[in-house]
């Protein structure tokens, strides 16, 4: 039954080849629909998750496999190295927009990508994580414009906003084991991470579409090509179990409960005033399981109070064959997932790995 589970999860990633998402390296969590807050193992990824699972882990120092992550939707390869740009412009050529809004305007079209790194001694870890989103936001003019073929004059109020969202994090986290009356221990953990986002937003309209001139740089840029701001945050987690390594396990966290002062003055695809906040605060809760065997599961509970508008389930589950770990998911708002490992390594495909940048850009 858990072998045909994963197999469907797997069919079912792959029917969404076009909204490729690949993660490599990274933790079990990325191929089990994103979901183990309240999941042993996988240390310093799944700390990233919960802070508290520092606590669990073993006190011989370990690293990460690196990790890269890439994102695709409605766009494909070819079409990001004809028509987009470098870092210094978000990711967004000006002179390119015309193109990319006659090319790529009939759908709202992402690409990211991003990487990440960690080391985990004695309760102690540290982690760098860095990711990049360029989001196209084509109005309802445009979309009927291209799909009907391109052709004749562009309508007056045709018009594709290009979004840039990106950043890193350096993160110093501590978790710790604590000893409390009854059959259940508590584990507590905390990270304090130091952010750096950067955004850009530029747009073509009709008359820069009908002429294929530059795109134009939005009035909150101010002239300029990116923003950036910086600033420190604060996660904190819980994890309650019987075992370190075995049985039921039950999770809390609070993402950003400091938020980082990152945000940005931004105008939507209908020139309404909005705020940009990669980090807000969310309150998240899991359950994990751990079989004697070779069995695992998780279930998260993302954003209860919607405070983020990333409310989100996550579920997923991993089987050993061998030294080979299988894996399958489902993320409510992205979708199914597949994932394997094989000595620490692991490969996922599906979810998102942008999702929090993702979030950010939803207008």
């Amino acid at each position: 039954m858990m072998k045909r589970s994963l197999l469907l999860c797997g069919a079912l990633a792959l029917t969404a080849i076009s909204c490729a998402d690949w993660t490599i390296g990274s933790g079990r969590a990325s191929g089990m629909g994103r979901a183990g807050l309240a999941l042993p193992g996988d240390y310093i990824y799944s700390g990233r998750l919960n802070p508290a699972m520092y606590g669990l882990a073993p006190s011989a120092a370990r690293f990460q496999f690196p990790r890269f992550s890439f994102r695709t939707q409605s766009i494909s390869l070819s079409d990001l190295s004809d028509y987009f740009g470098d870092i210094d412009q978000g990711g967004l050529d000006a002179n390119q927009l015309a193109t990319i809004a006659r090319a790529l305007g009939d759908e709202k079209f992402e690409f990211g990508a991003g990487g990440g790194l960690g080391f985990l001694a004695n309760g102690f870890a540290l982690d760098f994580n860095g990711d990049a989103l360029v989001a196209g936001l084509p109005n309802t003019d445009l979309r009927n414009w291209v799909s009907s073929g391109a052709q004749g004059n562009v309508p007056v109020n045709s018009r594709l906003d290009a979004y840039g969202l990106g950043g890193y994090q350096i993160g110093i986290g501590y978790g710790r084991r604590l000893n409390t009356p009854g059959n259940m221990d508590l584990s507590v953990g905390v990270r304090v991470k130091v952010v750096r986002s950067y955004y850009t937003h530029r747009f073509a309209d009709a008359n820069s579409i009908q002429n294929n001139t530059a795109g134009a740089l939005a009035p909150e840029m101010n002239g300029n090509d990116i923003l950036d701001e910086s600033g420190i945050g604060l996660d904190l987690g819980f994890v309650s179990s019987a075992s370190k390594d075995q049985g039921f396990f039950f999770g809390a966290t609070i993402e950003n409960l400091i938020e980082p002062r990152t945000t940005f003055n931004a105008t939507d695809p209908l020139l309404q005033n909005s705020v940009i906040r990669p980090y807000q605060r969310t309150f998240n809760t899991g359950f994990g399981y751990v079989a004697p065997g070779s069995v695992v599961f998780a279930a998260d509970f993302v954003d209860m109070f919607n405070g983020a508008s990333s409310q989100e389930f996550r579920a997923g589950a991993e089987l050993m064959a061998g030294s080979i770990a299988l894996r399958g998911g489902y993320e409510s708002r992205s979708g199914f997932t597949l994932g394997v490992g094989l000595g620490g390594f692991n490969l996922a495909f599906g979810g998102n790995s942008s999702g929090l940048l993702s979030y950010a850009l939803r207008f």
